[in-house]
């Protein structure tokens, strides 16, 4: 009987981690560094690759609470273990399909610490935080550390809703700009999120933030890098090989081909996609966990309404200010499925100063043609040449021949009339 070892599934908070013993990837000896040499931070992250558990661990850090670091990297980095107070705002646990959604939920968090440092909660929003972070640090007497996860969640869920996705941009906007006002009460600040909204829409209050997303020494910030898999899952590999009855060298294989692949600077280490590796050794079973556990409606919606031709995906090529920019959906969609996860950096054209994108692996590849095929070709009979899967499998194993006759089968049963607007 293998050792049975514990995978934090769904749990992103570092003091539990550690506490129960759940299995951990050691992020601590970037962190320090990453605190070290900057104030005010940004980090872009697809959704589920570790970005609230790093700012947990970061609260836990300021937070002065050396015991949850024993063994680890930074337990030999730090030598003082300040106590900083701290602000953490998560704004991911909701639909944000008004304005007052947003208002609702920062009011949430601000609530709770004004009752605390009994400020004042009648205010504005921006306000309010402004007094916060000036009356915290004169209490405490320390600077106050500010932690914002999913930052652009309320813009994500209104894309396709112009004036409203405006009014929540200006509404957060106004807020994030308080930080650069408080300037002297803050030790460190840090946003996260899933996409970058351009400087001059979320952020031209906040000129001063340093965007590391596409930085090569913060490539492994979040996820888990190829040297971390070979070091820290060589047991979760032995037992996965057990209970399926084959070699070891398979399972390195075939998690290297399903869940490895990403990239997030021009050079750096393979990136592992955290929630499907915990997931499919947890689970002793190969699957397509990270895809699931989302939904990619807004990119379906968005390739449907601006009629995106997406057969070329691999090998598009941007440079480095247009993949950080998604505020020209209508036009270029590809920054998006890079900065949400569908496309990844393969390789870097120094002479063009580009970034060559692709798929990162077969997870990812045969789960975004599939959902293409599910939306653009509704077809009941999984029997029949028309299935779906069929089609994505003759395009991942090359097999042109039988995929034109698959097409040419449905073109010769389809009548053009009544799908008029189905071109991909």
């Amino acid at each position: 009987m293998y050792s049975e070892i514990k995978y934090p599934i769904g749990i992103q908070t570092f003091p539990e981690i550690i506490q129960n013993k759940y299995l951990y990837v050691d992020k601590t000896a970037i962190m320090h560094s990453l605190v070290n040499s900057y104030k005010y931070v940004f980090l872009s992250r697809p959704r589920r690759f570790g970005k609230s558990l790093f700012l947990s661990t970061l609260e836990s850090y300021f937070k002065g609470e050396k015991h949850l670091f024993k063994g680890l990297c930074v337990e030999s980095l730090e030598k003082e273990w300040k106590k900083y107070p701290v602000i953490r705002l998560d704004l991911s646990a909701e639909n944000y399909d008004n304005p007052s959604k947003v208002k609702e939920k920062i009011d949430q968090y601000l609530q709770r610490l004004e009752d605390e440092y009994g400020c004042d909660s009648t205010k504005s929003l921006p306000v309010r935080l402004g007094s916060l972070i000036r009356n915290i640090a004169e209490k405490e007497k320390e600077r106050v550390v500010i932690l914002i996860d999913e930052y652009d969640k309320p813009m994500l869920d209104t894309l396709e809703k112009n004036s409203l996705h405006e009014e929540i941009k200006s509404e957060l906007r106004s807020f994030y700009s308080v930080l650069k006002s408080c300037d002297e009460y803050i030790r460190f600040a840090m946003l996260t999120g899933v996409t970058k909204f351009g400087k001059v829409s979320v952020f031209s209050g906040l000129n001063n933030l340093k965007d590391i997303s596409l930085l090569p020494r913060y490539n492994s910030i979040c996820g888990i890098s190829e040297s971390e898999f070979h070091r820290d899952f060589g047991r979760s590999v032995s037992n996965f090989a057990t209970s399926q009855g084959v070699p070891e060298k398979d399972v390195w294989d075939k998690f290297k081909a399903c869940y490895d692949g990403y990239h997030f600077a021009r050079t750096g280490e393979d990136i592992y996609n955290p929630y499907s590796v915990l997931n499919a050794f947890d689970d002793e079973q190969l699957n397509y966990y990270w895809f699931a556990s989302g939904t990619s409606d807004y990119l379906i919606k968005l390739i449907r309404t601006h009629s995106f031709r997406v057969e070329n995906l691999e090998g598009e090529r941007r440079n480095e200010m247009a993949l950080s920019n998604i505020t020209n959906l209508s036009r270029d969609l590809v920054p998006l499925l890079y900065q949400a996860g569908y496309l990844t950096i393969k390789s870097y054209d120094e002479s063009e100063n580009e970034y060559v994108l692709g798929f990162p692996n077969k997870e990812v590849s045969e789960g975004f043609w599939g959902s293409l095929a599910d939306e653009f070709f509704h077809i009941s009979d999984a029997s029949s040449v028309f299935d779906t899967r069929e089609f994505v499998k003759d395009i991942m194993h090359g097999n042109a021949d039988r995929f034109m006759t698959r097409v040419q089968s449905l073109l010769s049963d389809t009548n053009s009339e009544q799908e008029s607007n189905k071109e991909i």
